[in-house]
């Protein structure tokens, strides 16, 4: 149990050497979505609401975790400020939590209405031209092979789609876990700093008291003895 203890400290410093990583991501990501337009085109047409929702928010989001990981090496060397600056950051990543979680239900239930809207339904039948689309490409690139290209873009899109949202999906659940373990292990560290501080001034006000104290001695079985 001591040597788990010990090893707090250490855990927190790795969690959050991933989520300086996952902070990098998001300011890629961030970039990505504000200045490449190829990036999820039909994402930003269907939905632009929550497009623009979710960049907003993958950029806060990654400066937020950049700045409190920063706030907590700096708990590291600064001794006294330590506990503040612990439960500062406990308290802020728990807001952070709870603010891409709101946003996640958010997202989740325009999504379920928008799947059920006109709209929706007006996509998926323009989806299914794209059966009669895909023989004209092939018979447009054999004079040149742009048309094949986009047959092949559109094939990649189709298959690829489904696995990175799940992937996306699966980083986000992660993200909460590791977010949620640093939240927590930042109170048990401030905890054991109030309780170590609380132990060294009773040692030290125990010390004081035993040399201010005067010395004493008395006559006993013929031997001076200390009192």
């Amino acid at each position: 149990m001591a040597r788990c203890v010990r090893a707090v400290p250490a855990i927190f410093m790795q969690l959050n050497l991933l989520l300086m990583m996952y902070a990098g991501a998001g300011l890629a990501t961030a970039a990505r979505l504000k200045w490449d337009p190829s990036t999820y085109v039909a994402l930003r047409e269907v939905l632009p609401r929550e497009y623009r929702a979710g960049a907003v928010l993958i950029l806060a989001a990654s400066l937020s975790l950049l700045t409190l990981t920063h706030l907590a090496l700096l708990a590291v060397y600064l001794r006294r400020a330590r506990r503040l600056l612990l439960v500062t950051y406990a308290a802020l990543m728990a807001m952070m939590v709870s603010v891409q979680t709101a946003w996640g239900w958010w997202t989740a239930a325009r999504v379920s209405a928008w799947a059920r809207s006109a709209e929706a339904n007006e996509l998926h039948r323009a989806m299914q031209i794209k059966e009669h689309l895909t023989p004209l490409l092939q018979d447009l690139a054999h004079w040149h092979p742009l048309p094949q290209k986009i047959n092949e873009i559109m094939k990649e899109a189709e298959k690829d789609a489904p696995c990175n949202g799940y992937i996306a999906i699966a980083a986000i659940a992660f993200l909460l876990v590791l977010q949620s373990a640093a939240a927590s292990l930042a109170l048990l560290l401030a905890a054991r700093t109030n309780s170590s501080r609380a132990d060294e001034s009773t040692s030290v006000s125990g010390s004081n008291d035993s040399e201010r104290r005067p010395l004493r001695a008395i006559y006993k079985h013929g031997r001076l003895v200390m009192v």
